[in-house]
């Protein structure tokens, strides 16, 4: 089970939209990332209250979420990728001594995330433990 204290989620956006997780909810990616985000913007006033998301998605801007999010933050990479810049944050806010988990069914950068001690969740787990 994962805990319910507040935690800064970092989210393998696409990663976890092109899982297996979302295809039954929607053909298009951009519409499934836009489910994504409400999804979590719930979770925060539900479950997981007082944690936030940043869901970092490779490339350019996509506007994906059609009202104001307050607990979740769509990021998009263009000079690097996804993975840099999970890892990047991830490591940042890790020895800031916040409490971070990350997202992914990426294994290289789960793997490298758990080298540095910092918690990883595979999306399934994640979705399993949380959808209705």
């Amino acid at each position: 089970m994962i805990s319910k204290k507040p935690t800064i989620y970092i989210i393998d956006g696409l990663n976890f939209v092109r899982s297996f997780l979302f295809k039954g909810i929607s053909d298009k990616e951009e519409q499934a990332s836009h489910e994504l985000i409400l999804w979590l913007e719930d979770l925060t006033h539900t479950e997981l209250i007082g944690s936030t998301f940043r869901v970092i998605f490779d490339g350019t801007f996509r506007n994906i979420s059609q009202r104001n999010c307050q607990n979740v933050d769509a990021i998009f990479t263009e000079e690097i990728t996804a993975d840099e810049l999970i890892l990047e944050q991830a490591s940042f806010l890790h020895r800031q001594g916040q409490r971070v988990s990350v997202i992914t069914s990426d294994r290289e950068l789960a793997q490298s995330l758990r080298e540095q001690k910092i918690k990883t969740i595979s999306c399934a787990k994640f979705f399993s433990d949380f959808s209705v």
